[in-house]
């Protein structure tokens, strides 16, 4: 098996099918895909149980939130390569070719990013292109470079994940929080395609949406990231000031200045 495919789904049903279809379109066939019904109470479980492609493995649980199911996925995963799908998103057709076969060629390389059409209404809004710079991502994503994170769309050799697992109870930047610990851990070395590798489709009501919930979450990336030795004082610095930054205008834009002004003093007090 080359390629795991992870997809963790909540009530799902209006879009779950387009995310599953375009892992079976996928030029390159040599993959499975392991989709984790996060206890939905819509008609997910229905369409997912209709299924019939002996490479897609469906699991069934008690919601547990978006990291519980991606670890489940984690744990399942036999690919020698690893890959997530969110359900209200897809792939481009070659999106597991190009990215496994950068892998195959650069032996040196552990995770590999991508170009991602952002899509709204079905109309393309913007491209985001990854820096194409191989090196290593610890500092680089310590500091929230935007040229080697987008999301959930990289591709990594599964066996650096070994045991590091996505936060529980995380609802917002647990993304970041787990490819950091894992750049930690593993000293992963980051490569890139210029490729479209990913669709990511903005839902209403997304995740996006919920600013007490990525405030929440970018404060739990600053603790996380003061008890990781590796990380220096110089990039802890820089990932503050970045962070202090978006929460601040953010929270200024939803016309909050004195919630603005009191997340600053939250993250002055955790230097």
């Amino acid at each position: 098996m080359k390629v795991s495919v992870v997809t963790p789904v909540f009530n799902g049903e209006s879009v779950i099918d387009s995310a599953i279809q375009s892992v079976m379109a996928q030029t390159f066939q040599d993959w499975e895909l392991i989709v984790v019904n996060d206890g939905s109470s819509d008609g997910t479980a229905s369409i997912l149980d209709g299924l019939d492609d002996s490479r897609i493995r469906v699991i069934h649980q008690a919601n547990g939130g978006v990291s519980a199911a991606r670890n489940v996925g984690l744990e399942l995963a036999q690919g020698e390569y690893l890959t997530f799908l969110d359900a209200d998103d897809c792939l481009p057709p070659d999106a597991l070719r190009v990215r496994s076969a950068f892998l195959d060629e650069h032996p040196e390389i552990d995770i590999v990013n991508g170009s991602v059409n952002v899509v709204s209404a079905g109309d393309l809004i913007r491209i985001y292109k990854p820096d194409l710079a191989i090196g290593p991502l610890l500092g680089r994503l310590t500091t929230l470079d935007e040229g080697v994170f987008f999301g959930v769309n990289y591709m990594l050799r599964r066996e650096k994940i070994q045991l590091a697992r996505f936060p529980g109870g995380a609802s917002h930047c647990e993304d970041i929080i787990f490819f950091l610990s894992l750049a930690h851990q593993a000293n992963l070395i980051y490569g890139a395609v210029p490729d479209v590798v990913y669709e990511y489709r903005i839902q209403p009501g997304s995740a996006m949406g919920n600013l007490d919930g990525i405030e929440r979450g970018y404060l739990e990336l600053l603790r996380r990231t003061r008890e990781m030795s590796r990380i220096n004082d110089a990039m802890r610095k820089v990932q503050r000031r970045r962070v202090r930054r978006i929460l601040f205008r953010s929270w200024l834009r939803r016309a909050r200045p004195l919630r603005a002004i009191a997340v600053l003093a939250k993250i002055y007090r955790m230097a």
